[in-house]
């Protein structure tokens, strides 16, 4: 063998082995807060203060299966808000991702599911595609339960609080899609972006926690999809145009609203959503962790708000 075919067989197997692995690399890393990260978790948690005691002791369901893209936030997540809970004797967390938990009689043990960062079929394994015909036809049925499961304890008055991906979860699922008001569209302004924020209502309750009426949040930044709507929600918090880049590739909206919190009834039940939730830093920034307790107060049923739609002029 020549220097030459040695040198060409190597280089072969060297981009061979990159494109084997290549899809290895693509797949985000789950990464656990260090210990440094969750002491300012921690730290910033206990600096707030709730607005409204729990009219009886809560429990929250902190829920993050994400099929397809992980989320490196959801880590920090199911780290943060336990200790929000903690901290401001709001609520008492269980952390779990466990889809039977969502069977009628284990849901009702809590008042509110908060789903972090959650994406796409949450009630199924990722290698649904792949099971046997007989084992998907269990999984589908399981599937149905669930979500009919889901339904009906919201419906019946109890609280969903979701951020950022959540938005996303459950996609194939139309019912989904009026439950939480609106569909994932994509992210223009990508992870690092610093984008304006404008708060709508600032004697809102939901919006105590944001002292400035016009300020900017580094994150990943969505654009929502239909059936995002006024007529369906109370916007609390959007993109403030004026103060963002809004040439970014991938902007289809033409009504130049973007909405960032917003809140909204479904049947007897309470739905708020927030947009942010992409970088880690956000997990242990006061500001936030506030916006987001209020909106978990008000979908456990103790921080009372006007949810009611309000069209734009």
């Amino acid at each position: 063998m020549t220097r030459r075919t040695l040198i060409a067989l190597t280089l072969a197997a060297a981009v061979l082995a990159g494109a084997v692995a290549r899809p290895a690399l693509a797949a985000a890393p789950r990464q656990e807060p260090t210990a440094d990260e969750v002491a300012r978790i921690k730290a910033a948690c206990e600096t707030i203060k709730p607005q409204v005691q729990p009219k009886k002791p809560r429990k929250l369901l902190v829920f993050s299966v994400s099929h397809g893209y992980f989320h490196t936030a959801i880590p920090y997540g199911q780290k943060a808000i336990p200790l929000l809970g903690q901290a401001t004797g709001a609520f008492e967390a269980t952390v779990s991702d466990d889809p039977a938990l969502f069977e009628p009689e284990r849901l009702k043990a809590f008042d509110a599911v908060f789903f972090n960062n959650a994406n796409r079929d949450v009630f199924r394994p990722e290698n649904f595609d792949k099971l046997p015909a007989e084992e998907k036809k269990q999984v589908e049925a399981r599937d149905a339960r669930l979500k009919e499961s889901f339904r009906a304890y919201l419906a019946g008055g109890r609280g969903l609080a979701v951020i950022h991906a959540g938005v996303a979860a459950l996609r194939e699922w139309p019912e989904y899609g009026r439950i939480i008001g609106a569909r994932f569209q994509n992210h223009p302004w990508t992870a690092g972006s610093k984008v304006g924020m404008k708060v709508e209502e600032p004697g809102h309750p939901l919006c105590r926690a944001l002292t400035q009426p016009r300020f900017p949040i580094v994150d990943e930044v969505y654009q929502l999809a239909d059936p995002y709507s006024r007529r369906l929600c109370r916007v609390l918090v959007s993109i403030d145009a004026e103060r963002t880049d809004m040439t970014r590739k991938g902007i289809v909206r033409t009504d130049g609203d973007f909405a960032m919190t917003y809140v909204k009834p479904y049947e007897k039940g309470r739905v708020w959503y927030n947009a942010w939730g992409h970088m880690h830093e956000l997990f242990w920034n006061p500001m936030v962790l506030a916006h987001w307790l209020d909106g978990i107060q008000w979908a456990l049923g103790d921080l009372d708000a006007d949810a009611s739609p309000r069209p734009k002029e």
